[in-house]
């Protein structure tokens, strides 16, 4: 059965620049790990205020920056854009020779090349999963089947999807990865996320026939607020964004 990850913490923080006060954190950890989700992305370093889960707990690094993980973390998720791939990779496996499980994520995963350089990679087996990324929202539902498809040509047995919802696709997008047979989705609480937001965790949730009433609690508790403070979600900047494939940066230096 396809694994859940809550990137909330850690991807929806792009939106308030990770201000989540303690409790909110501790009380989105809480739901999580009560609602059977199996790893929580808490940022791109361990918030003091997290000791332990029975989720695995996640932070991301990124290959261009690279910076020592807490040992309080079980699993470290890579992320590089293409130019950063041995980067990266060399990272993966430093990282699990610390002791941390670990990802591997794909940025802009349609804008891969070099193939060749996944495939002839041996070490592939000490991932948890290779991820592959949206990161703009602009794929249709046969691009998740395409990039899926050539990585599974190059060896990867456990292959993870993240999705962003600039078009409205992150559901469909989404799906279409569970039924190629996804190791893990990942998800985030309303949607919270930069531009056009990620996949709703609470309607994942619903559309696994798992119960999401602790989710709608927190998001009533919480996270309503943020959204009222700090707006994501579909706009004309999010579409932009996803039809032009470009990132939330550079579509503010557009003039419309």
């Amino acid at each position: 059965m396809t694994k859940i990850l809550d990137c909330t913490l850690r991807d929806g923080g792009h939106v308030n620049n990770w201000k989540f006060s303690d409790e909110c954190i501790l009380s989105t950890v809480k739901t999580a790990e009560n609602s059977g989700i199996d790893y929580i992305e808490v940022g791109y370093k361990m918030p003091e205020c997290i000791k332990s889960s029975s989720s695995k707990l996640v932070v991301m690094v990124d290959a261009k920056n690279i910076q020592p993980v807490d040992k309080r973390a079980d699993m470290v998720r890579v992320a590089c854009y293409p130019n950063k791939l041995i980067e990266a990779v060399e990272a993966v496996e430093d990282f699990k020779e610390q002791g941390f499980g670990v990802f591997l994520h794909l940025m802009t995963a349609d804008k891969f090349e070099d193939f060749e350089y996944l495939k002839n990679w041996k070490n592939k087996d000490i991932l948890e999963s290779l991820y592959f990324a949206d990161t703009f929202g602009a794929f249709m539902p046969c691009d998740v089947e395409n990039i899926y498809n050539k990585l599974q040509k190059c060896g990867f047995e456990k292959i993870s999807f993240h999705a962003h919802n600039n078009l409205q696709l992150a559901f469909a997008n989404t799906i279409k990865a569970i039924e190629l047979g996804a190791y893990s989705i990942d998800a985030s609480v309303f949607g919270m996320g930069r531009g056009g937001g990620n996949l709703p965790i609470e309607l994942l949730l619903k559309y696994l026939n798992k119960n999401n009433s602790l989710y709608l609690d927190l998001i009533k508790k919480y996270y309503l607020d943020i959204k009222n403070k700090y707006e994501w979600g579909y706009s004309y900047n999010a579409l932009i964004g996803g039809l032009k494939n470009i990132h939330p940066s550079e579509v503010k230096m557009l003039s419309f």
